[in-house]
């Protein structure tokens, strides 16, 4: 069957035609995975431009789930209530009442329930995957001081890892304005250089740790490749023009530059290797101190520390350029953020770098993005 346009405005244009708005897609080679919203409810999708793929795919979702898969048009297969053919045991869960808060098709999901102890959170992931990030977490968990959630049970056969919870809110949250209840209530409004202090002195405990047994190893080769990658499903798809794209190649090369010339790392830190707003807990201990969690340290690796730090910044950038925070907010938490891990100066010249890299790969991201994409990008 003939493959139809990769153009990703032409995708968009397509899933509106069909009744659905495309808030946001994650690129793989041969398919896009979709969020997408349907009045007002949130839908789950794929679209692939062999029309026999698409049709192969739902078949094999169809079997896993019977009744919960979609399909619109001849590219496009819709995964109702948690459907998927390889996290096979998702669509039970939701099923079962529990809430669906991430979806990626055929990778993973998180799900949210409730116990007599309150909140559970559950990862569906592909059961051979499981084994190892469990092993991430707990060696997480063990790190001393560090917030993060406890791996309290797992079905290897199933592919589920269940999460303890962790309270506060996130940085994310906190940046985009005043908390007028729940655990981090008490947080300095509006948020500022204190709560700066907490997540850099939080971070700075991850890299404490160290070199850890049985973590693999994560490089600026790694992260190098990580954004042509992302540049280059972006010229696939055609979401980003071609000299923009070239413009972008060379902000990276330029971004790795800074940090081969910082020199190299004395001692390689375990690492978050995601480190954004979105993944940091804040709240209020007993004592009356911030407290910062956690969140996703199944990714963890081992490298430069340098390259948190200059993803979390990075991040920072972009919620002002999306107009979820001001620059005023932001800059004081940057302060916070070095202050309290204290940097030396070869961490901090090499996360210079790492933050531009992490702009040029952000470029790519949310060109996939259009209910996020900042203003002139």
């Amino acid at each position: 069957m003939a493959v139809v346009s990769t153009d990703f405005d032409e995708v968009v244009a397509g899933c509106a035609d069909l009744g659905l708005e495309l808030e946001r897609a994650h690129p793989r080679p041969d398919r896009l995975h979709l969020d997408l919203r349907e009045a007002g409810r949130r839908v789950i999708g794929q679209w692939l431009p062999d029309g026999a793929a698409a049709a192969r795919t739902a078949g094999a979702t169809q079997a896993v789930a019977p009744g919960l898969v979609e399909r619109r048009g001849e590219h496009l297969v819709l995964q109702h209530g948690g459907a998927d053919a390889r996290l096979v045991s998702l669509a039970r869960l939701v099923a079962g009442g529990a809430e669906l808060v991430v979806h990626r098709p055929e990778r993973r999901a998180v799900v949210r329930g409730e116990s007599a102890a309150g909140p559970l959170w559950t990862k569906a992931v592909r059961p051979r995957r499981s084994g190892d990030l469990v092993r991430r977490m707990q060696v997480a968990a063990d790190v001393p001081g560090l917030r993060a959630p406890v791996v309290t049970g797992w079905d290897e056969g199933c592919g589920t890892i269940t999460l303890s919870h962790l309270p506060g809110r996130t940085l994310h949250d906190l940046l985009h304005g005043p908390v007028v209840d729940g655990p981090a209530a008490d947080v300095a409004e509006p948020v500022g250089e204190a709560v700066g202090v907490a997540v850099g002195e939080s971070v700075r405990r991850l890299h404490d740790a160290g070199e850890v047994d049985g973590v693999a190893g994560h490089d600026l080769g790694a992260e190098v490749d990580a954004t042509r990658g992302l540049l280059d499903l972006a010229r696939r798809y055609r979401a980003l023009p071609a000299g923009r794209l070239e413009v972008l190649h060379q902000d990276a090369a330029r971004a790795a530059a800074v940090v081969v010339g910082a020199g190299r790392v004395g001692r390689r830190s375990l690492l978050h290797r995601d480190l954004h707003d979105k993944q940091l807990l804040v709240g209020v201990g007993t004592d009356g101190g911030l407290e910062v969690g956690m969140l996703d340290v199944d990714t963890l690796g081992l490298g430069d520390p340098a390259l948190d730090l200059g993803n979390l910044l990075a991040h920072l950038d972009l919620r002002v350029e999306q107009g979820w925070t001001d620059q005023g907010s932001a800059r004081d938490v940057e302060a916070g953020v070095l202050a309290g891990y204290r940097p030396d100066e070869r961490t901090t010249q090499a996360a210079a770098g790492y933050r531009a890299l992490t702009r040029a790969r952000l470029r790519a991201l949310y060109a996939f993005r259009p209910a996020d994409l900042p203003t002139g990008w």
